[in-house]
């Protein structure tokens, strides 16, 4: 399994979260059982990070190029005004 950590800011905290259901039933809906959950957070900063668990680097990777260019996930990525960091890790345990 892959995490990918994404943090990143945002002019609009409701309008981001707004869109945030259609982005998780797109994510489910193209990537089926790769795409295993996802966690947004806010930084005591103010600053936004989305923690996705994938079943595979190649897919996070591949998620990574297709979804802020898909429609579907407008709502949801329109809303980002700066990605500060962007990283990819293999999951090692989990509980």
């Amino acid at each position: 399994m892959t995490l990918e950590f994404v943090r990143f800011e945002t002019n609009d905290a409701e309008a981001l979260t707004a869109g945030r259901d259609q982005l998780v039933d797109r994510l489910k809906e193209r990537y089926g059982d790769e795409f295993a959950g996802s966690r947004l957070v806010r930084f005591d900063d103010g600053s936004f990070g989305d923690l996705v668990l994938w079943g595979s680097r190649q897919t996070a990777e591949r998620a990574a190029k297709e979804m802020p260019s898909d429609e579907a996930a407008a709502a949801f990525f329109g809303q980002i005004t700066e990605v500060r960091e962007m990283s990819h890790a293999e999951v090692l345990h989990s509980s």
